[in-house]
């Protein structure tokens, strides 16, 4: 296999100064291996100041000569499609915005909770995992308020806070 050669377009005192301005440590090392490469160095020696295998470092080539600099940053992985469909995560965000009702006998939803009523509601199995990430993404925070017994007597605890000086 014929190794590929970079691109010769982008001057290498271009290449020194997104070197120096550059903060990510996989993007300076891939500019390192360039560098080396364009100045006539060997692709060992590339390879090696980039700290990349064989193929990654082709891969890398391939992605600046395609994209210039921009090709040798990092792109953020998506991940797969999302279990949950629309409807479902609204009817999520509306029961926990709620909160339990009465003949439900909860003070507060755990995940667990959530987890079986989107089975149950909405045919959706889904990990523990995936309900933090949904309620995460719905921008609901896990904090809740300090629980209170179901039998507690508010009028008597202000009346003992009264009394008590």
């Amino acid at each position: 296999m014929t190794p590929i050669k970079p691109r010769e377009d982008i001057a290498l005192d271009e290449l020194r100064a997104s070197l120096k301005k550059t903060r990510d440590a996989k993007v300076y090392r891939r500019l390192l291996g360039m560098i080396h490469l364009l100045e006539g160095g060997s692709r060992q020696e590339a390879q090696a100041k980039a700290q990349l295998s064989v193929n990654n470092f082709r891969h890398w080539i391939i992605r600046f000569n395609g994209h210039g600099i921009a090709g040798l940053e990092s792109v953020k992985q998506t991940g797969g499609p999302l279990k949950i469909s629309k409807e479902a995560r609204d009817g999520l965000k509306a029961k926990v915005l709620n909160g339990p009702s009465a003949d439900e006998g909860l003070v507060r939803y755990r995940l667990v909770d959530l987890q079986e009523y989107l089975k149950k509601e909405h045919g959706v199995s889904i990990a523990l995992s995936g309900i933090w990430e949904a309620l995460d993404d719905l921008k609901l925070s896990w904090k809740t308020g300090r629980q209170r017994h179901p039998q507690t007597n508010e009028a008597a605890q202000d009346e003992f806070k009264k009394n008590l000086h």
